[in-house]
């Protein structure tokens, strides 16, 4: 076939195949990559300061007692290692399955929220953070400073894991696209434009018609690849 001849329709297929694939590699490397910022972030975070308790014990000097991310938020550690999982299970799941690998992710971005929003509104007043670390009793309190960093990273955190997420069911739908014999429907028009290309292929090169394989599926689907009155065109009205 000369170069000047126009593309078949299984070259045709094939190359939209190969733009859904790259834009499939795409969107994979894109969630991938802020899943991964997203559990950079919040380990970042469990190991930042949020909060200074200042106590006074009924006798010595005052201490003023650090509480880190981890200790106003004990699952923001796991949530992170579970995100990191996700990238990894996302290159070897398909379907259904990854989808709820990505709401999985989101639901751990939502939930990573909560603590930052506790720290940023009313951290000041949250008194169960003394519960959480090692307080002296009877001691008196003079205050809780927080630092309000730790809470608009775990913010961004969030929003990456997110965004992450909808990238990530994004090619969940994508794979289930590209399949060629996921349908009934989707393996007709395939064997069309097999039966097409050969026909096209035959009458370049002056040889018979398509191989006895195909003519075979063919018939199987109700085909008829012998039959003069099927347009040019795969897919069209008989």
């Amino acid at each position: 076939m000369s170069d000047s001849q126009p593309a078949t329709a299984t070259e045709l297929a094939a190359a939209e195949e190969a733009a859904a694939k790259s834009k499939n590699r795409r969107l994979q490397l894109i969630a991938s990559l802020l899943i991964l910022l997203a559990a950079l972030g919040l380990w970042a975070a469990s190991r930042m300061t949020w909060a200074t308790i200042l106590v006074k014990p009924d006798l010595g000097p005052g201490v003023d007692i650090p509480v880190r991310g981890s200790d106003w938020s004990p699952w923001l550690v796991p949530v992170a290692l579970a995100m990191v999982a996700a990238v990894i299970a996302q290159f070897a799941v398909r379907g259904w399955a990854l989808r709820i690998v990505a709401i999985l992710v989101a639901l751990g971005g939502v939930l990573a929220l909560f603590p930052a929003i506790s720290l940023l509104t009313e951290g000041q007043d949250n008194l169960f953070i003394t519960k959480m670390v090692d307080v002296p009793a009877r001691a008196a309190f003079f205050g809780i400073p927080i630092e309000s960093t730790p809470g608009y990273l775990v913010i961004a955190s969030a929003i990456c894991a997110i965004v992450g997420a909808i990238a990530m069911a994004r090619t969940a739908r994508k794979d289930a696209m590209s399949s060629k014999y996921s349908s009934p429907a989707a393996r007709r028009e395939e064997l069309e434009r097999q039966v097409f290309a050969a026909r096209d292929r035959a009458a370049a090169a002056d040889q018979a018609a398509p191989s006895e394989r195909i003519m075979w599926d063919s018939l199987d689907e109700g085909l008829d690849p012998t039959d003069d009155g099927i347009d040019d065109e795969p897919g069209s009205a008989k």
